[in-house]
């Protein structure tokens, strides 16, 4: 503010704190049309702010799209879990179908395609909307200006003419208040002028700006709607290319959001399957909390009893499930002869019978004796004048009910007292016992020792 300005501001400071409303001068015209374009600027601010979201928001879709596609390619990757060269992490996960592969491939060319071509048109929309709105909102605040301007004359209006009006009806005056007189009603004409100059100009052309107004902002809506059009055009057309080309991975584009999600859980839990990893349980329980698992604690509470119930059915039912048995046949107890006969070979071919394939789905026991061996015909197998030594009969008990899978093999139930004939060092290989008259083998791993 110049120091004229200054000066002018203050004279009329007094005025406007000690004249009362209603002595002030009314235009209803005017006030209408000032109304009017206070909100149409207000109109005008707000396309071109909700032009600029929508510009950020189309590029920060679009970006993040592409860049997530990038990051499925490399997930994707066929080459990952090769050997790494020196120096480099070796970076190992389960191999990839190659439809998979190429439907990542595809998203990546996809996106990136439709990347390069919705930037471009977003420059258009700055130079055919945001660009032409930031002009109007430029030409607004001109015409703002000229209103202070005519509200500052109709303050110098108001007070001059409400002096000259107090200086006249006064009954006694003096030379001095005839000279304030003369020069009141100079400074009045003055400022009547300017007034009603500003005034008449603007309920004038007002109405003009607001048709050249109309005219102007037609064509800026219709360059916002050809322009989002055609960024949509080019978003569909390229997501339509990429379902189309790659049908089996895109089951769920028909469905709504949580009928997908549903759909694809009950297709495979990932979810599941991760939160049951031995990795995450020994130390992700961090994890386990961000992604919603059983220590969040955003959880209701039915829903943590829910996982706990879920949890302790899954343990009961794991420890009442046996161990498998292990079982081979090279090695057998009942096929220790070298030659493929074992004592319990029923057919007589050398092998066990061919309906029981499972003996030969399992690694076999080395058989080794930790017993003392005894002569039927003595009594004992030492000839150190030990045959008055009676046999030591040694048992173990059967923690779970156990059918014979083959010929050669003693079942039992659970809690059943076995007497141990032989036995190996390791409890996963088959041991031969007795149990109501009946020998044969039993998996060491479905009993404990006594």
């Amino acid at each position: 503010m110049s120091w004229k300005g200054l000066q002018k501001a203050i004279h009329r400071l007094p005025h406007q704190i000690l004249t009362r409303k209603g002595e002030a001068t009314q235009d209803p015209e005017f006030n209408a049309l000032e109304k009017k374009l206070s909100n149409n600027m207000k109109v005008v601010e707000r396309l071109y702010k909700d032009t600029q979201t929508y510009r950020d928001s189309i590029v920060a879709a679009i970006m993040h799209q592409a860049n997530m596609a990038s990051y499925l390619s490399a997930m994707y990757d066929p080459y990952i879990g090769t050997p790494a060269v020196e120096g480099m992490i070796q970076k190992r996960v389960p191999t990839t179908s190659a439809d998979a592969t190429q439907a990542v491939n595809d998203a990546e060319a996809a996106l990136g395609y439709c990347r390069d071509e919705v930037l471009p048109e977003l420059d258009m929309l700055d130079r055919d909307v945001t660009r032409p709105l930031l002009e109007l909102l430029d030409i607004v605040k001109m015409i703002e200006k000229t209103i202070v301007k005519r509200s500052h004359k109709l303050i110098d209006y108001d007070r001059h003419r409400l002096a000259l009006n107090k200086l006249n009806t006064k009954q006694d005056r003096s030379f001095s208040d005839e000279k304030q007189i003369f020069k009141t009603e100079t400074a009045l004409e003055t400022a009547t002028q300017d007034y009603e100059y500003l005034n008449n100009m603007l309920k004038e052309q007002l109405p003009h700006y607001f048709q050249l107004q109309a005219y102007f902002i037609q064509p800026v809506f219709e360059n916002l709607y050809q322009v989002q059009a055609k960024i949509y055009g080019i978003i569909y057309s390229r997501y339509y290319e990429l379902m189309h080309a790659n049908p089996q991975h895109f089951i769920t584009n028909q469905m709504g959001i949580e009928d997908g999600f549903e759909y694809r859980k009950s297709q495979y839990d990932v979810r599941a399957e991760m939160e049951n990893m031995d990795l995450l349980k020994a130390g992700g329980k961090a994890w386990l909390s961000v992604s919603g698992g059983a220590n969040n604690s955003r959880l209701t509470l039915k829903e943590r009893a829910e996982l706990r119930e879920q949890e302790a059915a899954t343990a009961s039912t794991a420890a009442l499930s046996p161990p498998p048995a292990y079982r081979g046949i090279a090695s057998s107890p009942y096929n220790n002869d070298g030659g493929g006969g074992g004592k319990y070979d029923t057919e007589g071919d050398g092998g066990h019978s061919s309906s029981n394939q499972a003996w030969d789905a399992f690694p076999p026991p080395q058989a080794i004796s930790n017993l003392t061996s005894y002569s039927a015909a003595g009594g004992g197998g030492n000839s150190n004048n030990n045959t008055n030594i009676p046999p030591v009969h040694h048992y173990v008990l059967a923690l779970y009910d156990y059918q014979a899978q083959a010929d050669g093999d003693l079942s039992f139930r659970k809690d059943d007292k076995i007497e141990l004939v032989e036995r190996t060092s390791d409890q996963n290989d088959w041991w031969t016992g007795k149990l109501d008259g009946q020998t044969g083998i039993f998996p060491g791993n479905y009993v404990s020792e006594l």
